[in-house]
C-alpha cells in the first residue's frame, strides 16, 4: 500500500497539483478558465496577456471536464482539443475556446490553455500497470517522429510499445535495473525509457495509487532531453480486478518475481548448445511453426495446452518431419509451456527443415543463420517458411538461395543445399509414390475409427484415450504430412508467379477454383436455407450438423460450443428467419497447351520428377486434402472434449472446471489405478492448475525471447501483417468472440461488417456463410487456414496483426481496408 497528499481532480487541477511537486519531470505553464465566467472585455483581454506570458507562438485549448480523467471513466478523446493556435489571432484563440466549451456537458468545466511544446523528440502514453490485466509492468507507448498526438490518436507512426516488469511491485527493490534493459535499443532510449519509468514513481507517490495514465513528451534542447508530464489521471480498471474501485489500497495481482527468475534461468539453460541439436543459440516464439498462439490462443488453460501438446507438439511433429526426408528430432519437444504461455522452440524448428540428406557442416551454418535472421527481423516469426527457411524446392530456388553468399557460403554449399531440397522435394509430389498420397490415403481409415468410438460401448475413460490415440496415429500425423505438402504446394505456386510464368491474378483464379471443406460447408448451408417448409429445414438442418456439427470456434477450447450446441448462435438462422444465401463462385482453372509445354520444359530444366498436368493435380490434392485430413481429425478431438466433458458431468465437475485438468491426468486412468478417487485427484489438480492460470493471466512476455532477460524488459515485435486480396473495403466495425449472440440475429449484426476474430482458427469458418465486408485477426500466419479460405473466395482479410493493433482496431468503429497498399485505416 502507498499513501499519498494528493486527490485526483480535473485535467487542468492535476497539472496545478503537480506543478509545485513533481521534481522528475516538469509541467508546462498553463491557465484554466470557465468561459462563461469572461465576459468584459478586459476580462478577455487580462486572458490574452496570462497567455502572450506563455512566450510561444502557438497554444493547445483542452478540456477539463468533471466528467473526464475520472476513477470511474476516463472519457478519453470524448471532447473537443484544438491544437497549434495562434495566440496571437483573438479570434481564432477565442473560437477555439468556445469550441472546446461547448463540447463539455456543464458550464463548470473548465477550459485548460498551454503552450504548444516545440522540438519535441519522443511523445508517449505511460501506464503503470498493463492497461487490461492490472499486472505489474510499466508499459510505455512512444513516438519519436515529432508529432505530439500520434499515440493517442491512434496512428501507427513510428510507435513502439516498451514494456517493464515492477520489481517494486513483487517484492524487489524500487530502482530499475540496467541490466535487465534490452541491449539492442539506443542507450538514449534507454536513458529516456528511465526517466519516465522515475517520473512514474514520483506521481504514484503523490498520488497514492499504483494505477496511472500518463502522457508525457521530451523536447531537445542542443543535447538535452527535457521531460514534460502532459496528463495524468487514473487508469480505469475497476471492472477487470475485482470489481473493486480504484483506490491506492487495490491489490495488484500477484506474479512472483521468483517465477519470472526460475523462467529467465530456464529459458537460458534451454539456449545453450544441445548435443543432439543443431545451432549455438534458440529463440522462443509464439508464432513460429505450428504458431501456438493461433491455435489455442496465448494464454490457454491446461487441458488446451495440454491436449495440443499431446497430438501435435510433443512427438507428432517430429515423427512427420523424419517421415519426409527432414532431420530426425524425435524426443524434443517443439512447444515449452512458460508459466502457461506456449513457445515454440525456433532451433528445434529450423532443424526440423533440414533435409537429413544435407552434409552436416553446412546443416550446422544454416540453422545459426536462420537464427540470426529471424533475431534481426522479429516481424517475421509468423512467416519463417515462406521468408526465412528453405524448405523445399521451388523455380525461383537458386535465386533465393543466393542471398546465402553474402553470409558466409560458397557456392558448392549452395548447390549441395539446392540438390538436397531437390530430392526431398520429388519424394513428397512424385505422382505415383508421393509421400503426401500415403497420409490421404489414411483418411478412411480415420473415419473409421471415428465411427468405431462414437459407437464403441466403452468406459469413458476408455473412450477419451482411444480418442487421442487414433487423433494422433491417423489424425494428425497425416495431417502434419499433407499440411507441408500444401506448403510446398503454396509456395512452388508462388514460385511460378515469382519467374513470370503465371500472374498473381491467375495465382488466385486457381485457388479460388479449389473445393474445399469450407466451400462445401457453405453449399449445404445454402441447401437448408433454401427449405420451404419447417419440416424441410429441421430435417435438413439434421443433416447440415451430422456433417458438420463436431466444429467449433476454438478447435481445443472445450468452453466454446460446437455447431451441433449453437447451431443459430453460429449462423444466424431459424426456419423463416435466414440471411440471403452464400455465393460461392467457383470455375475450372485452365492453361492453354502452349504454356503447358513451356511448364513442361521448365520442370525438365529444374529436375522436378512430374509432368505440368500432374504438378496441377498435386495442388489441387495437397491444397484440398489438408482442409479434408484437418476436417476429419477434428471429429476425434472435439469428440474427446465432448468426452470430457461427460466425464466432468458424472463426477460433478463443472466444464469451466474440467478446462484446467491436464490431459495427461485422464489418459492415466486408462491404464492406471489409484487409491484416491478420479474426482479427488481432479480436484486437488485443478485447483493447483486454477492457481498457475491466476499466474499465466497476470504474465506479460514479448512475442520472441531471444535471452532470459527479455522477460523482465522488452519491447513488444513489430508486426508485418499479412494482406488478402487487392481489394479495398470500408465498414463498420464488429468484434466477434467465443461468448456469441443466442438470439438468433448474428447474420444482421455481421453483415457488411469486418468482423474482428481473435486468430486463424478453421472453427470461425461459419463467417464465411455471413455476409460480411472483411475480418482481421489478432493471431494467424500467411498459410493458415482463414488466408487460404479468404484468398479462395476473395474476401478482403488481415490475418496476423498482431495484440497492440488488435486492440486499437476494437476500439475503432469504422476501418478501412487498403489490401493492395497494406494498410488499416481507422476512421
Amino acid at each position: 500500500m502507498i499513501t499519498g497528499t494528493l486527490e485526483f481532480s480535473t485535467k487542468a487541477q492535476n497539472l496545478v497539483m503537480l506543478s509545485n511537486l513533481l521534481t522528475k519531470a516538469e509541467i508546462l505553464p498553463l491557465v484554466s478558465i470557465k468561459p462563461s465566467g469572461i465576459k468584459s472585455e478586459e476580462e478577455r483581454s487580462a486572458l490574452l496577456d496570462s497567455l502572450y506570458a506563455f512566450g510561444s507562438q502557438k497554444i493547445i485549448i483542452r478540456s477539463s471536464s468533471l466528467n473526464e480523467d475520472t476513477c470511474n471513466s476516463s472519457n478519453a478523446g470524448a471532447f473537443e482539443s484544438v491544437a497549434n493556435v495562434c495566440v496571437k489571432d483573438t479570434l481564432a484563440v477565442w473560437e477555439a475556446i468556445q469550441k472546446v466549451a461547448n463540447s463539455m456537458p456543464s458550464s463548470d468545466d473548465e477550459v485548460l490553455i498551454q503552450p504548444m511544446l516545440e522540438s519535441i523528440a519522443m511523445c508517449g502514453v505511460a501506464f503503470s500497470v498493463d492497461k487490461d490485466s492490472g499486472a505489474p509492468y510499466f508499459c510505455i507507448s512512444y513516438d519519436c517522429s515529432g508529432s505530439n498526438d500520434s499515440v493517442t490518436s491512434g496512428l501507427k507512426a513510428n510507435l513502439r510499445n516498451f514494456c517493464h516488469y515492477r520489481w517494486d511491485l513483487n517484492g524487489g527493490t524500487d530502482k530499475l535495473p540496467s541490466s535487465v534493459m534490452p541491449g539492442y535499443i539506443t542507450q538514449t532510449e534507454r536513458s529516456l525509457m528511465l526517466r519516465v519509468m522515475e517520473m512514474m514513481y514520483e506521481i504514484e507517490g503523490l498520488f497514492g495509487c499504483h494505477y496511472l495514465d500518463v502522457e508525457f513528451a521530451f523536447s531537445k534542447d542542443k543535447e538535452r532531453y527535457r521531460l514534460y508530464c502532459l496528463q495524468v489521471r487514473p487508469l480505469v480498471l475497476a471492472h477487470k480486478i475485482q470489481n473493486t474501485p480504484i483506490s491506492s489500497s487495490l491489490a495488484l495481482p500477484a506474479l512472483p518475481k521468483r517465477a519470472l527468475e526460475r523462467l529467465a534461468k530456464r529459458i537460458n539453460a534451454l539456449s545453450a548448445p544441445h548435443p543432439y541439436v543443431l545451432g549455438n543459440r534458440t529463440i522462443f516464439g509464439v508464432m513460429p511453426d505450428w504458431n501456438p498462439a493461433e491455435i489455442i490462443g496465448l494464454k490457454p488453460k491446461r487441458l488446451a495446452l495440454s491436449l495440443y501438446k499431446e497430438i501435435i507438439t510433443d512427438n507428432i511433429w517430429a515423427y512427420q518431419r523424419d517421415n519426409y526426408g527432414y532431420r530426425n528430432l524425435y524426443s524434443h519437444p517443439l512447444m515449452h509451456s512458460f508459466l502457461g504461455m506456449g513457445y515454440i522452440d525456433v532451433r528445434l524448428s529450423f532443424n526440423s527443415f533440414i533435409p537429413k540428406s544435407l552434409d552436416e557442416d553446412i546443416a550446422r551454418k544454416l540453422v545459426d543463420y536462420y537464427v540470426s535472421v529471424l533475431a534481426d527481423n522479429p516481424q517475421l516469426h509468423d512467416k519463417i517458411e515462406f521468408s526465412v527457411v528453405f524448405s523445399c524446392y521451388d523455380l525461383n530456388i537458386t535465386h533465393k538461395l543466393s542471398s546465402l553468399l553474402t553470409h558466409g557460403f560458397n557456392a558448392n554449399e549452395l548447390k549441395r543445399i539446392e540438390f538436397s531440397l531437390l530430392d526431398l522435394t520429388n519424394s513428397i509430389i512424385n505422382p505415383l509414390r508421393g509421400l503426401y498420397l500415403k497420409d490421404l490415403a489414411k483418411v478412411d481409415e480415420l473415419k473409421s475409427r471415428y465411427e468405431s468410438i462414437v459407437n464403441a460401448n466403452l468406459p469413458l475413460y476408455d473412450r477419451i484415450y482411444w480418442c487421442i490415440e487414433d487423433c494422433k496415429r491417423f489424425g494428425t500425423l497425416p495431417f502434419a504430412g499433407i499440411a507441408r505438402a500444401a506448403f510446398v504446394a503454396m509456395q512452388m505456386l508462388q514460385s511460378l508467379v515469382e519467374i513470370g510464368f503465371i500472374s498473381l491474378e491467375e495465382k488466385m483464379e486457381f485457388l479460388t477454383s479449389l473445393n474445399t471443406v469450407s466451400k462445401k460447408l457453405s453449399a449445404d448451408l445454402d441447401f437448408v436455407l433454401q427449405a420451404d417448409t419447417q419440416e424441410s429445414y429441421e430435417s435438413r438442418k439434421s443433416q447440415f450438423l451430422a456433417k458438420y456439427g463436431h466444429l467449433r470456434a476454438g478447435s481445443y477450447n472445450i468452453l466454446s460450443p460446437r455447431y451441433d450446441e449453437a447451431f443459430e448462435s453460429y449462423f444466424g438462422v431459424r426456419y423463416g428467419i435466414n440471411p440471403k444465401a452464400t455465393k460461392s463462385v467457383r470455375k475450372a482453372f485452365h492453361l492453354d497447351k502452349t504454356r503447358m509445354h513451356k511448364l513442361e520444359r521448365i520442370l525438365r530444366e529444374n529436375g522436378l520428377e512430374i509432368s505440368a498436368n500432374e504438378l496441377f493435380v498435386f495442388f489441387k490434392s495437397a491444397l484440398e486434402g489438408r482442409e479434408i485430413v484437418k476436417f476429419e481429425f477434428s471429429k476425434l478431438l472435439s469428440l474427446a472434449l465432448k468426452l470430457i466433458r461427460e466425464l466432468g458431468d458424472s463426477l460433478g465437475i463443472a466444464v469451466a472446471d474440467m478446462a484446467h485438468l491436464d490431459i495427461k491426468s485422464i489418459l492415466s486412468l486408462y491404464s492406471s489405478l489409484y487409491k484416491d478417487s478420479p474426482k479427488e485427484r481432479f480436484l486437488d489438480e485443478i485447483q493447483a492448475h486454477k492457481l498457475e492460470f491466476a499466474i499465466t493471466s497476470t504474465l506479460k512476455l514479448p512475442a520472441l525471447i531471444t535471452h532470459g532477460d527479455d522477460i523482465f524488459s522488452f519491447y513488444l515485435s513489430s508486426i508485418t501483417p499479412n494482406f488478402i486480396t487487392q481489394k479495398s473495403v470500408m465498414a463498420e466495425v464488429f468484434v466477434l468472440d467465443f461468448a456469441m449472440d443466442r438470439d438468433c440475429t448474428l447474420y444482421e449484426k455481421l453483415r457488411n461488417k469486418i468482423v474482428l476474430i481473435p486468430s486463424a482458427d478453421p472453427g470461425f469458418d461459419f463467417l464465411f456463410t455471413q455476409d460480411i465486408g472483411g475480418f482481421i485477426t489478432c493471431y494467424g500466419g500467411a498459410n493458415s487456414h482463414m488466408a487460404i479460405r479468404a484468398a479462395e473466395l476473395g474476401l478482403p482479410a488481415v490475418i496476423g496483426v498482431g495484440e497492440e493493433a488488435f486492440a486499437r482496431y476494437k476500439d475503432s468503429h469504422t476501418i478501412r481496408l487498403e489490401c493492395a497498399s497494406e494498410q488499416v485505416i481507422c476512421l
